[in-house]
């Protein structure tokens, strides 16, 4: 029944509506339908994206703030420079990432503090270990260097090292 009606439909048609016409009202539908896929897709990815970059902020922010709460448990010479170490290796990682667009420029923008807190890491380096060790660190982080001259990152006033660390001459005395 229901296709007796389509033909009934069909047959009202105007005879005078040509080929051409049908193609283009076929052709207008299918990149209406296509337009409104692309949307939607785009829309996806875009939130995808947003999500993912949510993501490996929340990872970098929770790996360096994991790394400055070990301060605490520093207790010898060896575990200041390994606590050192492991910081810059962390900012730069961040560093060659930002450095080679592989993340959004936001993303290092956000973590530029701990870039500065960094930079304190390397002067007591320099002032506690007793060796001209920017030139080592220059090679060991480049990146991080890298982005610190592109970004301008400075000493930040603020941040204090942990008390172990700024009594290491006293600590190596006592090793």
């Amino acid at each position: 029944m229901m296709l007796f009606n389509f033909e009934n439909i069909f047959l009202q048609i105007p005879q005078t509506l040509d080929l051409s016409v049908i193609a283009i009202i076929v052709s207008s539908v299918t990149a209406t339908i296509l337009a409104a896929m692309v949307a939607i897709t785009w829309k996806n990815i875009h939130q995808s994206t947003n999500t993912t970059y949510s993501q490996l902020l929340r990872g970098f922010h929770e790996d360096l703030t994991n790394r400055l709460n070990k301060n605490s448990v520093l207790k010898t010479t060896d575990d200041c420079k390994r606590y050192a170490n492991d910081y810059l290796n962390t900012v730069d990682e961040i560093a060659f990432l930002d450095v080679t667009d592989k993340i959004p420029k936001g993303i290092a923008t956000y973590l530029e503090r701990f870039f500065a807190y960094g930079l304190n890491i390397i002067g007591w380096y320099d002032d506690m270990v007793g060796e001209n060790f920017l030139d080592t660190a220059k090679k060991n982080w480049p990146n991080y260097f890298l982005y610190c001259e592109k970004h301008k990152i400075h000493l930040n006033p603020d941040d204090k090292l942990p008390k172990i660390m700024l009594d290491y001459n006293k600590l190596q005395d006592s090793e």
